[in-house]
């Protein structure tokens, strides 16, 4: 047994430094695909999202105001409309996000007293845009009404510090605890990365596996192995499983030292995660395999499998606002319990033995393997799959 798996290992070795694709696969993919990834997210906070604004007043405070929005760091006031209906073609050609609509008299209402109401409308088509252009804005209208308050409070002998006070009476103290930058890449590659790296580690199992079942080459592959479908196996996963633990560490490497995404815990407590996720798709890999009547169904079953576990990570939607089937199906899904991990470990700092539980769920799924494995040793006994 012992002699099979080395003669199985040395094989898949050599087979996999002769197939550059396989190895490019494997190997150079995920690395090109991490940092394809990064760059796109490597300015962590977009800036300067282009909007138009319409001033109907044109005086001085208009201006003002107009120069405070600009100022804001989402915001680049960057074309001035003569009317609403030239700032929605923009908006329809996807030139400008929003447009803000400052009323007629807005200065002289101000002067009076009399609410004025500055308009901001957003293409919400574009979520993150629209949600970070409308929180500047409320922030720079909460900002300018508050001055002009102040200065009324002073017109009339109060001190600063009592104007101050008069106008903003509750003051709030708000703490980002876990991302305090606001920084969508510190957010998003955390869950696409591991997203991409379980895909690939799904996709090279079923086809390296899958292919000799396919060509009806697994009696040579067994009797390679000494008679043991256990050895064949692992003779062939095991160069794949080096690469992968390598990818592993070096998703984390990346996230964590070169991007620096904070980590409240050790490299090695991620990197083994992420290696016992990888190590999990794998094995649910060789079970599909063992299931599926061919190779095209297997690969169909497993590239669909991983390409939706991103959806039911729920990891940029709360889980409770999923509907109750929706939550239970979520449980199935490795992935699911690797980000609930990841997160309360890596990003939180949680202590292991609270986040414990999802480890072990994680890890549950080899018990898949363990009930399928017997298919895949008839399997590779009769040579593969049946010939269509």
């Amino acid at each position: 047994m012992k002699y099979g798996f080395q003669r199985v290992f040395k094989e898949e070795c050599r087979a996999l430094i002769r197939a550059p694709k396989r190895l490019f696969y494997v190997l150079v993919f995920p690395l090109i695909l991490f940092g394809f990834l990064s760059a796109i997210f490597i300015e962590g906070v977009p800036r300067d999202l282009p909007i138009a604004y319409l001033d109907q007043d044109q005086s001085k405070m208009s201006t003002q105001l107009v120069r405070m929005i600009d100022s804001s760091p989402s915001i680049a006031m960057a074309t001035k409309v003569l009317n609403e209906a030239e700032a929605q073609q923009f908006i329809q050609q996807n030139k400008i996000y929003g447009f803000v609509v400052i009323p007629k008299d807005f200065q002289k209402s101000i002067y009076k007293g009399v609410p004025s109401e500055v308009v901001c409308y957003t293409n919400n088509q574009f979520l993150l845009p629209a949600g970070l252009i409308q929180k500047d804005f409320q922030q720079i209208i909460g900002t300018f009404s508050a001055g002009v308050a102040m200065n009324k409070s002073m017109q009339q002998g109060n001190q600063g510090e009592l104007a101050y006070a008069n106008q903003l009476p509750v003051r709030t103290d708000i703490h980002a605890l876990f991302n305090p930058y606001v920084n969508y890449a510190y957010y998003l590659l955390t869950a696409l990365l591991p997203m991409m790296l379980q895909m690939i580690a799904m996709m090279i199992t079923v086809y390296v596996i899958g292919i000799p079942l396919k060509y009806r080459t697994g009696e040579y592959w067994l009797k390679l192995a000494g008679g043991s479908a256990w050895s064949a196996l692992w003779g062939k996963l095991l160069p794949y499983t080096i690469c992968l633990a390598f990818v592993s560490w070096w998703m984390n490497y990346l996230l964590f030292e070169l991007i620096g995404v904070p980590l409240r815990t050790s490299m090695l407590s991620v990197t083994l995660i992420t290696f016992l996720l990888t190590f999990i798709y794998q094995l649910l890999g060789v079970s599909i395999i063992s299931i599926s009547k061919d190779l095209r169904t297997a690969m169909t079953m497993g590239s669909g499998f991983t390409a939706i576990a991103m959806s039911f990570a729920v990891y940029t939607f709360p889980i409770e606002g999923l509907p109750k089937s929706m939550q239970y199906l979520a449980e199935i899904f490795p992935f699911k319990h690797y980000m609930e991990y990841f997160v309360n470990r890596a990003i939180r700092g949680i202590p292991l033995s609270w986040t414990i539980e999802p480890m072990l769920v994680l890890a549950g799924f080899a018990f898949i393997f363990v009930l399928t494995f017997p298919l895949f040793v008839k399997l590779i006994k009769k040579g593969g799959y049946e010939q269509v």
